[in-house]
């Protein structure tokens, strides 16, 4: 893929984490934005060594940095928006500062979740990990509270309706159990990222999940020695191994 020379604004200021795409012209209206020391346009191209200043925050242009990737383990309690980073209980304030741009957040997991969360600098490879069509599953570790049975886990493989939807899980297998608690932990797995939908799932054989933790994203595992609220970068030859593994294809500047 070859290096970008230039790019339109908006889509340089999302890809970097100050907006997304669809708000990117309220962004606009809503911020003071300046472009080498001009009043910037929505229609401007920028190019390497631009200066953008956005609500007094001065940015670099750079259209072809390096691509990185953080892991980071979310602890049951924090919160993950874009709309209230000042919280101390949002994940973004757990991150490890950027000189240039903004970590941005591949999916998001409810505040009563934990697990693995990835991150990125990159909004075209968020974009793409985001999307159905990419392919890639997540594995999740439940605790199920209720009577489970054959015909409830064949109807969570088999697909359910969730607001006039099917749904499913691509596979569930069981954690032995001991002991006669009514609680049952699984592994399941999901393509998609939607909200709370691995709860819903349970929900709809009359099941309570009452733990939930992300466990893989695709090849991405959550380390075992990586501890709540921690953080993690992935070196550079995992970052290929993954992108390989999902033929994903970035400029060359990774």
């Amino acid at each position: 893929m070859r290096k970008k020379s230039k790019e339109k604004i908006g889509k340089y200021l999302s890809n970097i984490g100050f907006t997304n795409r669809r708000d990117t012209d309220d962004f606009f209206k809503s911020s003071k934005i300046l472009l080498n020391k001009k009043n910037a346009r929505f229609t401007d191209f920028v190019s390497d060594g631009d200066v953008i200043n956005v609500s007094g925050e001065e940015i670099i242009v750079d259209l072809n940095p390096k691509t990185e990737i953080l892991i980071y383990h979310k602890p049951v309690g924090q919160i993950c928006s874009n709309s209230n980073k000042e919280s101390h209980n949002n994940v973004f304030n757990h991150l490890p500062e950027r000189k240039n741009g903004k970590w941005i957040m591949v999916g998001r997991l409810d505040v009563n979740t934990s697990g693995l969360i990835l991150f990125s600098n990159n909004g075209d490879l968020v974009n793409v990990l985001m999307h159905p069509s990419s392919g890639i599953d997540r594995e999740y570790l439940c605790r199920v509270y209720g009577e489970t049975t054959d015909k409830k886990i064949s109807n969570l493989v088999e697909g359910v309706k969730i607001g006039g939807e099917l749904c499913s899980f691509s596979d569930i297998a069981p954690v032995k159990k001991s002991g006669s608690s009514k609680n049952n932990w699984f592994y399941v797995c999901i393509f998609s990222g939607k909200n709370r939908e691995v709860r819903k799932l349970w929900e709809t054989q009359k099941l309570t999940v009452n733990r939930l933790i992300r466990v893989r994203f695709g090849s991405i595992f959550l380390p075992d020695t990586l501890k709540k609220g921690q953080w993690k970068n992935l070196s550079k030859k995992d970052i290929e191994s993954f992108l390989k593994k999902y033929s994903i294809q970035l400029p060359k500047s990774l």
